[in-house]
């Protein structure tokens, strides 16, 4: 089993990004006795030889002002075919090409392993 130093160090070299902290303050009150702000470095052109780009458009956020992108984090009921939106708790439904997806069956965009994609957008 790896140590926390060593889960953070894969994560970076992974996604290319790293964080001024690697937990998030549970209260207000936290939050304004940080001495070190909340920052991110992220390395936007990072090569993945591991990753393909999926060739297909990415899924949006229905939300006008939100526009976020599905992603692992986002709660997905798959009886409904629904997932919400984890920005703005919008609750969207899957575009007709997800029809067959359930929680054996999933998009690229789900699986934990692909935290980062790229899109090739025709």
């Amino acid at each position: 089993m790896a140590t926390y130093l060593e889960f953070i160090q894969q994560n970076e070299e992974q996604d290319g990004v790293r964080f001024s902290w690697n937990v998030w303050p549970s209260s207000r009150l936290e939050a304004t006795r940080m001495v070190v702000p909340l920052a991110c470095l992220l390395t936007p052109l990072k090569e993945r030889p591991d990753l393909p780009p999926v060739q297909y458009e990415p899924v949006l956020c229905s939300r006008p002002t939100c526009k976020a992108i599905l992603n692992p984090l986002c709660q997905v009921d798959y009886r409904a075919k629904l997932w919400a939106c984890n920005f703005c708790f919008q609750r969207n439904q899957f575009p007709p090409a997800y029809a067959g997806i359930s929680e054996v069956n999933q998009p690229a965009e789900l699986m934990p392993q692909f935290s980062t994609i790229e899109y090739m957008i025709q």
